[in-house]
């Protein structure tokens, strides 16, 4: 279970979602940009809560951003950190991801806000560093994560939800964020194959 939004660390009762995803026995995600978590004490009621696992939205032109995540690595929770890549941070790309080595993370995710902008050297590179590469996140730009970017447009899949689904607030489920239009059925009536089937 992932929590996302918006910003999810907005919400009053994620405590209590947290709680309640670890009554159910689930894994429970937390993909964020982490200005809220760089509040030490928030943090550790998250994790004291249930929270297993963050993703982390990368802002490399913040220094809140960057403190923020030093503050979440030292809580020694698993971390993956996602960077955007853009027209204004390509240049400096290299050197955000040499910083987020140095800080431990050890998990990455890449996408691109352009599809004109490639990330097979920022690949290249994160291998060097020993930065794991994770491609099935629900992340911004997911239409032009490295794999999409890599992968010939006859070749892909038909339709989304392959690796993942989206749940919205009131149940439906969607093959990918966005695609209110083209509803799997509802979690809270559909039965999981009737939905798997679209």
């Amino acid at each position: 279970m992932t929590f996302t939004g918006g910003e999810a660390t907005l919400r009053d009762d994620l405590v209590d979602l947290i709680a309640r995803a670890e009554k159910n026995g689930q894994v429970c995600g937390l993909l964020t940009d982490g200005m809220k978590l760089a509040d030490k004490g928030y943090l550790e009621l998250l994790l004291k809560t249930g929270l297993d696992h963050i993703l982390f939205l990368l802002q490399p032109d913040s220094n809140d951003s960057w403190k923020a995540l030093e503050t979440i690595i030292a809580e020694g929770v698993f971390v993956t950190v996602h960077l955007t890549v853009t027209k204004d941070n390509a240049s400096k790309a290299m050197e955000v991801l040499e910083r987020i080595r140095s800080l431990g993370v050890q998990s990455l995710s890449l996408t691109s806000a352009d599809s004109q902008l490639t990330v097979f050297d920022l690949q290249n590179k994160a291998a060097s560093l020993g930065l794991t590469l994770k491609h099935d996140l629900p992340v911004p730009y997911s239409a032009n994560h490295p794999v999409a970017l890599e992968t010939a447009e006859d070749n892909i899949p038909d339709g989304a939800g392959k690796t993942w689904l989206y749940v919205e607030p009131d149940g439906d489920v969607l093959p990918a964020q966005g695609m209110a239009d083209q509803i799997l059925g509802n979690a809270l009536r559909d039965p999981w194959e009737k939905m798997y089937k679209k």
